[in-house]
């Protein structure tokens, strides 16, 4: 799976950029070929949309960023889908969690923090675009250009400006209220990272590098909290999510296979068998036969 963040870093004859420390502001047009793109960050980004369209999908949920919206995008994987003759013209910013932190406290006592709703759990949160942060966005984009790039101490300040305009407006509520929630948190538990991830077919650096872990601190940490290996765990997780979709959709074998983190059909059927005794085909057929069998019991029984 690719790595936005690293494929921003890797291009900067196509991607405009301009890096403070271990934050990037990044100024493009999408280059994305195929329809659907599987990816992953161990940044958090902000994207906001100049002009064009594109969906982010994470499991069951969908966010269409069309002119002038915006994404608070977690560390984490998510599928992006392009559309076509429509292109993406869009200004990303990319920061650590540890940056969040630093100017939510800085700025707490002026920002909204009475009557929060509960923290969301959703990987991707919309952001509420106002004239006032639509207005800093678009001041962004001079910089990008000017000869002299601009000191780190005003894009450092820049990137402040963003988050204070955002944090302090009253429909970022949701966003807010996660930030209130990582105040405190030294490293994002691992649990929440596999239970966010498991059906993108991540590798364990991937898993890694978004957990914000060495390797081999996450397979150590990973084995003290599942007491299994990761491997044994992905595999397993992934078949239950697979036959949840059997049991609840209409979607092939392929698409399943896919969806559940499994990049090879043949191995996918292979294993499922193994473990439910019955091929991926035969288990549908066998429980939208029990569901028949039962409807039918019901529908008899009303008539009695």
């Amino acid at each position: 799976m690719n790595n936005t963040y690293d494929f921003k870093i890797a291009r900067p004859d196509i991607i405009k950029q301009l890096a403070v420390k271990d934050m990037l502001f990044a100024y493009y047009k999408c280059p994305q070929v195929d329809k659907i793109l599987h990816v992953f960050t161990h940044y958090n980004e902000i994207a906001y949309t100049l002009s064009g369209k594109k969906t982010m999908h994470h499991r069951e949920k969908s966010w269409t960023l069309t002119d002038n919206t915006s994404l608070f995008i977690r560390r984490t994987a998510y599928k992006a889908e392009k559309y076509d003759f429509e292109g993406w013209e869009v200004l990303a910013f990319c920061f650590q969690d540890d940056f969040l932190r630093q100017v939510f406290r800085e700025y707490r006592q002026y920002l909204p923090l009475k009557n929060l709703p509960p923290p969301p759990s959703d990987m991707l949160i919309e952001i509420k675009v106002n004239e006032t942060t639509r207005t800093f966005f678009y001041s962004m984009i001079p910089y990008f250009s000017q000869k002299v790039p601009p000191s780190e101490s005003l894009l450092e300040l820049k990137f402040k400006e963003l988050l204070f305009n955002i944090f302090s407006n009253p429909a970022n509520a949701d966003l807010l209220s996660y930030i209130n929630s990582i105040d405190d948190q030294y490293k994002t538990p691992l649990w929440q990272v596999m239970e966010a991830n498991y059906t993108f077919n991540l590798t364990i650096n991937g898993f890694a590098r978004i957990a914000q872990r060495s390797v081999g601190t996450f397979k150590r940490e990973f084995h003290e909290y599942y007491r299994t290996t990761p491997g044994r765990w992905l595999t397993q997780k992934r078949l239950e999510y697979a036959k949840d979709l059997l049991d609840t959709s209409k979607k092939n074998v392929s698409e399943i296979a896919y969806e559940s983190g499994f990049e090879n059909v043949t191995h996918f059927s292979r294993i499922f068998k193994v473990k439910y005794s019955f091929s991926p085909l035969q288990y549908r057929k066998k429980t939208n036969a029990a569901i028949l069998k039962k409807l039918e019991f019901v529908k008899s029984s009303l008539y009695e």
